[in-house]
């Protein structure tokens, strides 16, 4: 038998090589498509730097959303608040109408005339009296509620009471009183 001699010179040696890169380079060629880079192990980004930024400011304000303490009121700013109480309290003022209403019809106001007396000296009011534990709280917005509907309540009965005919500022100064007592 004869011995086939091996190649080993530097020239065959090159050309086993690029036949061996050209034949991975056009495989992968046909595997790949515009995923993947000329390196099999790095993958190229799904995502521009961009994109990445945006999602990024994007999730950081939605945690900051989610976490904001400094509106409590539900939405409800401090002019709408100061508003609402306004609009509570002139609630409570009589309307014109009412009071006319009120007034006796036909009479001629002018022929009456108004005496100024003192107030007797023995109408004191009791400060150290218990407090009700059952009464609203003004402070609070319930407990204000509260208070402007039983207001609102009693000025009503005020104005339909048939002494306030007679005298209204008698009969308020009365119904000022039960309230306070």
């Amino acid at each position: 038998m004869v011995k086939i001699k091996k190649k080993s010179s530097l020239r065959d040696k090159s050309q086993r090589k690029s036949q061996l890169a050209n034949k991975i380079s056009e495989f992968k060629e046909q595997q790949q498509g515009d995923d993947y880079h000329d390196n099999p192990l790095l993958k190229l980004a799904k995502a521009t730097k961009k994109q990445k930024q945006q999602e990024k400011s994007d999730q950081f304000i939605n945690k900051l959303a989610n976490k904001v303490t400094f509106n409590i009121n539900g939405g409800i700013s401090k002019s709408s608040l100061r508003r609402r109480k306004r609009k509570e309290k002139e609630q409570l003022k009589p309307k014109m109408q009412d009071l006319l209403s009120s007034l006796p019809a036909g009479e001629d106001l002018e022929s009456k005339s108004t005496k100024v007396s003192k107030a007797s000296t023995n109408e004191y009011v009791d400060v150290k009296k218990k407090n009700n534990h059952n009464a609203p709280n003004p402070t609070k917005i319930t407990g204000h509620k509260k208070i402007m509907i039983e207001e609102h309540k009693n000025f009503g009965n005020v104005l339909k009471n048939p002494e306030f005919r007679k005298s209204p500022f008698d009969a308020l100064k009365s119904a000022i009183k039960q309230n306070m007592s």
